[in-house]
Order: C-alpha cells, then sequence, then structure tokens
C-alpha cells in the first residue's frame, strides 16, 4: 500500500457511526477500500459473535434450567463451571437439552480463548447433542445456532468449504431471525473482504427480503453497504 494511503488511516479509536467513509476514500482504488473496509469491519468477519447471538444461548440454557431446576439435573448443570465439567455433565445426560447447552457453551470458551479448531468441534458436537434432544423450537434453535457457530469458527480458519453450513442456516426458514441475519450478513461481509460484490449483495438483498425492516442487523447491514461503495452498484449473484 502506498503512504498516501497510511495517511489516511483512521486513529485507532474511530467511531464508525461518525465518519463512515471520507472523501479521500471515495475516490481510492480498490486496495485502499479493502484496507479500510477491514479494518472497520474485522470484528465482526474474524469473530463472527454478538452478545444479542450469545443471548440466545443464554435464554435457551435458561428455559430447560428452569424446567429442570426442582431435579436433581438442574442444579447439576448450574454447578458446572469449566469445560472438563460441562464435557462429563453432557456425557451423563445425552438426550437432555441442558447437554446440548453445556456443550455450545464449551465451544464459546474455546472460541474466546482463541481455540478456533476446537471450538468448532465442540459446536459440531453441541449440534449432534441437540439432535438427540427432541424437535422442541427451543431445542432446534440450540442445533442451529450450533451448526452456525461451527461454521463461522471454520471460516476463522481459512476453510472455505465452511461457508456452506453458514448458508444452510441463512437458508433454513425456521431459524430464528437473528440467527438468520447473522448468517447473511456474515456472507456479506466475508465475500467482500474477497472483492466478490455481486455475491454481497445477494445476501443483502435477502435480508431485505426475509427479514423484519427493523431486525437487529439492520444497522450493520447499513453500515457495510455505506462503507463499500461497489455495493450500491454491484447486481447480485443469481
Amino acid at each position: 500500500m502506498s503512504d498516501d494511503s497510511a495517511k489516511k488511516r483512521p486513529p485507532a479509536d474511530d467511531d464508525r457511526n461518525l465518519v463512515v467513509v471520507d472523501d479521500d476514500f471515495a475516490n481510492a482504488d480498490a486496495e485502499d477500500r479493502l484496507w479500510l473496509f477491514w479494518e472497520r469491519n474485522k470484528t465482526l468477519i474474524v469473530r463472527g459473535t454478538s452478545l444479542v447471538i450469545l443471548g440466545i444461548l443464554a435464554a435457551i440454557g435458561h428455559h430447560f434450567w428452569q424446567q429442570a431446576r426442582r431435579e436433581e439435573v438442574g442444579a447439576e448443570y448450574a454447578a458446572c463451571q469449566d469445560e472438563a465439567a460441562r464435557r462429563a455433565f453432557a456425557a451423563r445426560h445425552a438426550g437432555d437439552p441442558l447437554a446440548a447447552v453445556a456443550l455450545a457453551e464449551v465451544g464459546d470458551d474455546l472460541k474466546r480463548a482463541g481455540k478456533l479448531a476446537e471450538a468448532a468441534k465442540a459446536y459440531d458436537e453441541a449440534a449432534v447433542a441437540a439432535g438427540k434432544a427432541g424437535e422442541a423450537p427451543a431445542v432446534r434453535a440450540l442445533a442451529l445456532r450450533a451448526r452456525l457457530y461451527a461454521g463461522l469458527t471454520r471460516t476463522e480458519l481459512g476453510d472455505k468449504g465452511a461457508e456452506a453450513a453458514v448458508a444452510a442456516v441463512a437458508d433454513e426458514p425456521s431459524a430464528p431471525e437473528t440467527l438468520r441475519g447473522l448468517a447473511m450478513l456474515s456472507l456479506a461481509n466475508l465475500a467482500v473482504a474477497r472483492g466478490d460484490s455481486a455475491e454481497a449483495a445477494k445476501w443483502l438483498n435477502a435480508m431485505d427480503r426475509r427479514l423484519r425492516p427493523d431486525n437487529v442487523w439492520q444497522q450493520d447491514k447499513a453500515f457495510l453497504v455505506r462503507s463499500e461503495p461497489s455495493l450500491t452498484a454491484a447486481p447480485a449473484a443469481k
């Protein structure tokens, strides 16, 4: 990148909602615009996590814990404080929804610790455990969350085939809107990062068609469009 482009870098504490694209970047070359996009979106692209999504797991876990709190299994789950305890709990209570919650928590902890390969495997285990726990809507949501996070985690590892797993959640009509929105937004971000504006536009248009106008990802979607000028004129991929 040129010395001039280095001068264009925003300060480390730059607030993305205050300045989206300055006049210099309106005419920047593709390399500079890609760098700017990456600097302002790398958290979402790389981590693929959100307090909103973490809240889904907490709500699901609380739901099943409430159901089981008068039973020994509920107290046993609540006592689990580390990976070993959660894995042991899941092994003892295969088929119980809380087993899947425990394994998803293992995946979250490993992901936060930067152990991405291990986290992806834990999410796979959580999805399998949820599949053994029945077809209740909350269990189904837990399985979809585990599948989505397994896919997002593997995209961080550079697994190109992982996007198919993310797309499967984006295209799943029964998935909660929050999960579908994150899947579509993540796919759009990944497409922009590799310079595929048409693919990005496809997923952004899908968000408009499939999600409510006031969905929790709407502001992030609008920011992505503003920060990448090529999206305003890009035809959506078929």
